[in-house]
């Protein structure tokens, strides 16, 4: 049993659904007020709380209404999977979109967007469940009537030695017949009401052969069952007359002596059981259609193929002739047959529609909320059906809007040649697969202009990093200038200053000197991206001994004491690695307090990634500080008591950002500081 189901049976499918209701209704009023902090925008408090709120709302609803409903209780688990499964699969897709670092407002998506996939997941599980529950009702009618044949075939076995009580029995058969033939297929007794509905009169068929009694097409399909029973062996087979469908049993009755002396023939009306299976089928093959192309909305990008998929697939299950889906024009004036079965070849992606001619079918559909259903179109009295429709003798047919009322993306059309009524569950299969095209529509719109802002992004960060490397590149040779000038006045002029003048000699000469290490942080930092090799398999105790080679002389002198556990391979830029960690222990030895530094590096496998965290004892920061301090010149201390740019961990996050991971630090005041950062281990490149 998978976790879903071993859930569902422990929980109960309505009560998980009442949960996720009350869960979301809950977040969507509390969410905005734990962000107050952030100065959310009216407009987005507003979205969170009805989308969100809303989408809790109608789960709650649903959940309570189930029991009122036709659906079994035993199918409210598979409602409760629905919900469950297109979270799962809309969370899915969010949590990639974010750790590719390309996800906006992470927190609202996923609760919006989660909670949406929630009630989208009601309204298709309660469809799949309405099927299951009425194949669960026709199975346990179809074992009723089994166990009745079973009961009346029992007491035809204990009327064969009396034709009295055979009489008495097929007189009173209900919507059947019964027959005694003998060995020469000869009628002995025929009786029953069902007779009537076929034109036979019993007392005719007395006495008379099977093969003079019925039409050849009749005794082509019975005679051979009733050889096979004379020969010891029951059958059981179906026979079709026009409008009607007659279920035949047979058995052999014997004498003491085991032979054979006549057939005994039972045959019922089942039109009506057979209507109800075809429509039970029906309905099945709708539901999976409308599953599978949820599936295929999810898994495909193209939408063309979709909406093809849709077409061929409606056709085929309302056994139809025509299927299409118009687009509606910016101006909402037009619709282009977009996609389409049946049509004549060059229509599909060149026909155009009228939307706004008063009279016209695509208008009226546009103008309602509901779909369209004509039965026929040449007694339609509320619209006249488009040329395009018209040329191809299209007489019936449902037409329905996708997308919102309020703004249509286009139409979704089934049609046929021949007048028919259509069902109100063929209506609801037709609006099932406009939802899904507009869905996947909408959900394209939203992956386009994701994928457009995170263009804009990019470009926008490559000219700011063009930006900054112009400008403290160009700020260099100024600052070269002044700092010789001011070295040129200390070395000839000093001894012509007093003290307050040597000592605004020094500040001039001190500030020139951190503006050259704030320039070249900045030109290193913004050089990050540009200045990047390939990521390649690295070993991080390689890196390690590199920097500790470096750091020797540091090292040395604070008595700094050094540990390590086993590093592993990553993938990784070996120069831009060996900055970070070099960065990050200069850190640990500067800020290690009034004792010897005490540093420890190790590394944590988690998934396809792999923590690396550099650990001291020496001074910590504030918690509140610790997302502060890898902002660019940003220092906690002031220069008389640590020296620095305020850059260092700047470019310790830019570098691991570039290798897809992310950096973060955890201290307490007087309790040391971790700094750690995760990297792609081996096979798993960053994006």
């Amino acid at each position: 049993m998978n976790p879903l189901a071993r859930f569902h049976s422990a929980f109960g499918g309505r009560r998980a659904i009442l949960a996720l209701g009350g869960l979301y209704a809950t977040i969507g009023m509390i969410w905005p007020l734990m962000q107050a902090g952030e100065a959310l925008s009216s407009s987005v408090v507003l979205i969170v709380v009805v989308l969100v709120s809303g989408s809790g709302l109608v789960l709650l609803y649903g959940g309570y209404g189930l029991p009122r409903t036709d659906i079994q209780p035993t199918f409210f688990s598979t409602i409760a999977h629905w919900c469950l499964r297109a979270i799962g699969v809309v969370v899915s897709i969010l949590l990639f979109i974010y750790l590719a670092g390309q996800l906006s407002d992470p927190v609202n998506n996923f609760l919006i967007l989660s909670a949406l996939a929630g009630v989208a997941g009601f309204g298709a599980g309660a469809y799949d469940a309405r099927a299951k529950s009425r194949a669960y009702v026709l199975e346990q009618r179809n074992q009723e009537l089994q166990d009745t044949q079973a009961e009346l075939e029992e007491t035809l076995d204990r009327l064969t030695t009396s034709e009295q009580r055979y009489r008495t029995l097929t007189e009173n058969f209900p919507n059947g017949a019964v027959a005694l033939l003998d060995t020469e297929l000869r009628h002995t007794l025929v009786a029953g009401n069902a007779l009537e509905e076929t034109g036979y009169d019993p007392t005719e068929l007395q006495g008379k052969r099977v093969q003079d009694a019925f039409q050849p097409e009749v005794v082509d399909v019975v005679e051979p069952h009733y050889r096979a029973t004379l020969e010891g062996e029951s059958t059981v087979f179906e026979l079709e007359t026009p409008g009607q469908v007659f279920e035949f049993r047979t058995h052999p009755l014997t004498d003491e002596g085991g032979r054979v002396y006549a057939v005994l023939v039972m045959s019922q009306d089942i039109t009506e059981r057979k209507d109800r299976e075809r429509e039970l089928t029906d309905r099945i093959r709708q539901q999976q259609i409308v599953a599978d192309l949820g599936q295929l909305a999810l898994e495909t990008d193209d939408l063309d193929e979709l909406m093809h998929e849709a077409t061929q697939q409606v056709t085929a299950a309302l056994d139809i002739e025509y299927c299409k889906v118009l687009d509606l024009d910016a101006r909402a004036d037009e619709l282009l047959l977009r996609q389409g079965v049946g049509w004549k070849p060059g229509l599909v992606g060149a026909a155009t529609v009228s939307a706004v001619e008063a009279d016209s079918q695509a208008a009226y559909t546009l103008a309602n909320d509901h779909p369209i259903v004509v039965e026929d179109l040449e007694t339609e009295t509320r619209f006249t059906g488009p040329d395009l429709l018209r040329s191809h003798n299209v007489r019936s047919g449902i037409s329905t809007i996708v997308g919102p009322s309020d703004d249509p993306w286009g139409i979704l059309g089934a049609h046929d040649t021949d007048p028919q009524v259509f069902s109100d569950e063929d209506v609801t299969f037709i609006q099932s697969v406009a939802n899904i095209i507009a869905e996947a529509i909408e959900r394209h719109q939203y992956q386009h202009e994701l994928e457009q802002s995170v263009a804009n992004l990019r470009e926008s960060n490559k000219r700011l990093e063009q930006f900054a490397y112009a400008a403290s590149h160009d700020l260099q040779e100024p600052l070269r200038m002044v700092s010789s000038y001011l070295q040129l006045i200390e070395r000839q002029y000093s001894e012509a200053f007093d003290e307050d003048g040597e000592e605004y000699l020094e500040f001039a000469i001190d500030g020139a000197d951190r503006m050259r290490e704030m320039i070249d942080g900045l030109l290193a930092y913004s050089r990050v991206e540009a200045s990047g090799k390939p990521l390649e398999p690295l070993d991080l105790e390689v890196v390690l001994e590199n920097v500790r080679e470096d750091l020797q002389v540091r090292i040395s002198r604070s008595d700094a004491t050094i540990t390590t556990e086993s590093l592993p391979t990553v993938e990784g830029d070996h120069d831009q690695l060996r900055q970070v960690f070099q960065n990050l222990m200069s850190n640990a030895i500067q800020y290690s307090g009034d004792e010897p530094p005490s540093i420890h590096v190790s590394a944590e496998r988690n998934g396809s990634r792999w923590i690396v965290s550099v650990q001291d004892d020496g001074i910590g920061i504030d918690p509140d500080e610790t997302e502060h301090i890898f902002d660019v010149f940003t220092r906690l201390h002031s220069r008389t008591e640590y020296e620095g740019s305020g850059i260092g961990l700047a470019i310790c996050e830019r570098i691991v950002e570039r290798h897809g991971g992310e950096i973060w630090a955890e201290s307490e005041p007087g309790d040391g500081t971790t700094v750690s950062f995760t990297l792609p281990s081996v096979g798993e490149r960053a994006e």
